[in-house]
């Protein structure tokens, strides 16, 4: 029952919209894949898709069906033939990066016409929370810099500027990633998360409730 809310909840998240959308998408890049939690996801909705992805991780930390290379992002250089993939995902990667602008024109030269790219990454509000002292053993940035990996935070407007002026793309839409169906229930979790010392659940109503995250979806021009 607590998983089927779960579920109907995230159904309303903005990334899981952008996920959904991708119906007609061939070829997946993820920029940043990680360990692999959004292909897991994308894979259970569109099992037919072909999915790629870059990180600095060795080969045995991703999942088996994510086409994976290794590559060092603050080269700002992705080893794709132009226009080869139908959408790229650019999720909590550009804070950690210290040239972030040298990715940009690769994720326009990768897109085939038409093909979409969603970014997500901390709102610069993230600046100015408190550090709490919250099972620091757990991971769950609070504040910014929680992650000693974090480089810069983002705005709204500078989101725009980064897809359209860098990645010379047309902005569909940037705004900040709320969930407000979770909103009546985020004080409770919140408060669960601090009495039983959970770090991730004290992060997770923290970011919805803040509007800790910021997201864009830009469109590369068609002919």
């Amino acid at each position: 029952m607590i998983t089927s809310i779960k579920s109907f909840i995230l159904h309303f998240d903005q990334r899981r919209r952008f996920f959904r959308s991708l119906h007609n998408a061939h070829r997946i890049l993820d920029v940043g894949c990680g360990t692999g939690k959004n292909a897991l996801e994308i894979r259970q909705l569109h099992p037919a898709s072909e999915y790629h992805g870059v990180d600095l991780l060795q080969d045995a930390h991703v999942p088996s069906f994510i086409q994976y290379r290794q590559v060092d992002l603050e080269q700002g250089s992705l080893p794709y033939p132009d226009g080869h993939f139908d959408a790229v995902l650019v999720i909590h990667l550009l804070e950690h990066l210290l040239k972030p602008l040298a990715l940009g024109s690769e994720i326009e030269r990768v897109l085939k016409k038409d093909g979409r790219v969603y970014v997500e990454t901390p709102n610069w509000i993230s600046l100015f929370l408190p550090s709490l002292r919250v099972n620091r053993a757990q991971v769950g940035s609070i504040n910014f810099f929680d992650d000693h990996t974090h480089v810069k935070p983002w705005s709204k407007h500078g989101l725009h500027e980064f897809l359209e002026g860098t990645c010379r793309l047309r902005v569909e839409n940037v705004g900040t990633v709320r969930n407000w169906l979770r909103m009546p229930i985020d004080p409770f979790v919140l408060l669960f998360g601090l009495l039983t010392s959970n770090r991730g659940v004290v992060a997770s109503a923290i970011w919805n409730l803040t509007g800790w995250r910021i997201f864009g979806v830009g469109r590369k021009h068609g002919n």
